[in-house]
């Protein structure tokens, strides 16, 4: 059994993301690594995939993680092991988001991934308690998984497809969304097609996605000896703000205000308001000072 961790909102290795969701999770478990601020991409689509899209879902996942990008994917057949494969070969981090407690494993074929997964860099993420098992948890586990990630890239969705439930929480936390496109004539991809055809942005090439997150020149993965801390590139790609930390921070000045008096201001729940401004806290973008008191930081003074 790998070694996990239960983390609430109010332990600091909480992760930073989920915090600024209006209704962050209750409580998470980790195996492996840290779950950080690290520049994301989730790589998601279909269970049932075609050949072809399984080898460019690793090689987009091995191209991505060489360039220090943390791979996101939920542990499911298809698309989304082979994006966390891919990152593994690349020797660079993967997070699995899983859609069960930590006590179980879906599907059970994925035991040695997971394990290996959470062996590090990456990190195993159960979002649920640890015995809860129910197939409405993939769809809950959607929303964490786009949380945590900084773009979302549907390598192959059909009609029906959970990919589908990615792609309608990309849109609901502004997330940017991209899509392969595939010929009209191709089966399988009917769920993608009307994703394109919503207004999702089409990936044409691997080096159209790198190019478009600042990352035009793929960096080589640093080796390191089994056991060692890995060293991280750290490219130029921030994490957007939610509709939450934007409307607190709208609501702060260089004049300290108490949480309530910033949670009546922008409407939002004390719980989402607390998250929020503790989030911005440990980015150093607010200032707590005195106790329970917030206000912007005078980046003049930094």
């Amino acid at each position: 059994m790998i070694g996990v961790i239960h983390l609430t909102p109010l332990d600091r290795g909480y992760p930073i993301r989920l915090r600024s969701l209006d209704d962050p999770p209750a409580s998470i478990t980790v195996g492996g690594g840290d779950v950080d601020s690290s520049p994301t991409v989730a790589i998601v689509g279909s269970r049932s995939a075609d050949p072809e899209a399984l080898l460019f879902a690793g090689d987009l996942a091995r191209a991505l993680a060489q360039a220090g990008v943390v791979v996101v994917s939920g542990g499911a057949e298809g698309i989304d092991r082979a994006a966390h494969e891919g990152a593994l070969r690349a020797r660079g981090r993967t997070w699995a988001i899983a859609g069960t407690g930590h006590e179980h494993c879906f599907p059970a074929s994925h035991d040695a991934l997971f394990a290996k997964i959470a062996r590090g860099p990456g990190a195993m993420v159960w979002p649920f308690a640890p015995s809860y098992q129910h197939r409405t948890a993939f769809l809950a586990r959607n929303r964490v998984l786009v949380a945590l990630s900084d773009a979302v890239v549907i390598v192959q969705a059909g009609l029906p497809s959970g990919a589908l439930g990615a792609a309608s929480w990309a849109r609901k936390l502004g997330k940017p969304l991209w899509v392969v496109p595939a010929a009209p004539w191709t089966s399988g991809f009917a769920g993608s097609r009307q994703l394109l055809e919503e207004g999702a942005r089409p990936l044409v090439s691997i080096e159209a996605l790198l190019g478009a997150l600042g990352l035009s020149e793929p960096l080589a993965t640093p080796q390191w000896p089994p056991g060692a801390e890995p060293v991280q590139v750290a490219p130029a790609l921030a994490p957007p703000l939610s509709a939450s930390a934007i409307a607190v921070l709208a609501a702060l000045s260089a004049t300290p205000s108490h949480a309530d008096a910033v949670a009546a201001k922008t409407g939002l729940t004390a719980q989402a308001t607390a998250a929020t401004l503790l989030t911005l806290a440990l980015e150093d973008v607010v200032v707590e000072s005195p106790p329970g008191f917030f206000r912007r930081r005078d980046n003049r003074n930094r």
